[in-house]
Parts: C-alpha cells; structure tokens; sequence
C-alpha cells in the first residue's frame, strides 16, 4: 500500500559545508544514469538515513533489470530491514504557479517508471518511495491533493515523500 509523507528540509550549512555520510558521498562521486540531479539524489539518502537509519545497497548503475532499456531506480536502500528502492525528482516551476495538470503530469510520469523499473528489477526490493523535492509548501499541497486522485494502478505500492526544501536552491540547480 502506497501513501504520502511531507515533510520539509532547512539547511543551516551550505551544500559544500555540510558533513555527509559516506554512502551519499558515494552516491555523489560514482558514475550515473545521466541527468543533473546529483545534488538531490545524494540529500534524498542523507535524509533517509539521518530519519530513518537507511543504509545504501546498492547505486542507480548497480541495480539490474531484465528486460533492461526502461525506467530505472535511483539508489536501493535498507530500511528497518526492508530493501527500499528511491526514485527521486523534483517539482518546480521557473514561471507561474505549480498547477494541478503540472503535478498530475509529473506524479503520473514518475510513479508509471516506479512500477515499471519494480517489474524489471532483478533487486526484488519490497517497496519504493518517490521522493520529490520542491521549494514551497504550495507545491507540496498540489503534489497531496492530485496524487489522492490518481488510481492504484499509478500509485501501486509506492510511498511518495515530498519534501519541501528552503533555503537550499542547489537541490534544483544541481550545483
């Protein structure tokens, strides 16, 4: 059974001052998938493990899927002795108002690929958690709202996070 859980990130240190664990120093210095979302990927586990003692298994280019060629998981973790996989993005907007077709949208892209990357993997992590990243609690509202109306076939067994994050803008610049 899925659900959402809010919650918010205030930085009190810069990215390059703060003191991470190293199993996300290890997600930030291996090879990925691509893409320019590190920074977010490497605070999701340090979140996840400061909350919740998660402890990394294995990285995005670690996990492995058969038939390969779709969507992919961003980091396995153990959680209170469960395999986890996280999948991790981020909700924003450069212009105007984060709208409910924009978090419909991306809710139904994402969790979509979370359903598929859990048939395809050869890890057989009982849960995955969607972990989105935003700078407003507006944004995190929409993100609650739209994602009670989307079916179980698009929600299935995922646990969607939604973390509000001020005052740490290098989470969407990756820099």
């Amino acid at each position: 059974m899925g659900g959402v859980i809010h919650n918010n990130f205030y930085p009190l240190k810069k990215l390059k001052e703060m003191t991470l664990s190293i199993a996300a120093i290890r997600l930030a210095t291996v090879p990925n998938a691509g893409g320019n979302s590190v920074v977010s990927e490497v605070l999701s586990f340090e979140l996840l493990q400061r909350c919740f003692r998660a402890k990394l298994l294995k990285t995005e280019m670690e996990v492995d899927y058969f038939p390969m060629g779709g969507s992919i998981t961003d980091y396995v973790c153990d959680m209170f002795g469960h395999k986890i996989g996280v999948s991790v993005t981020r909700a924003m907007r450069f212009h105007g108002e984060f709208t409910e077709e924009d978090a419909r949208r991306l809710l139904t892209k994402k969790l979509k690929g979370v359903v598929q990357s859990s048939k395809n993997s050869m890890e057989k992590w009982e849960k995955q958690i969607l972990h989105v990243w935003t700078t407003n609690k507006d944004t995190a509202n929409t993100l609650k709202r739209v994602y009670h109306t989307l079916g179980n076939d698009v929600t299935s067994n995922t646990v969607v996070m939604i973390t509000v994050s001020t005052n740490a803008k290098y989470i969407f610049r990756n820099s």
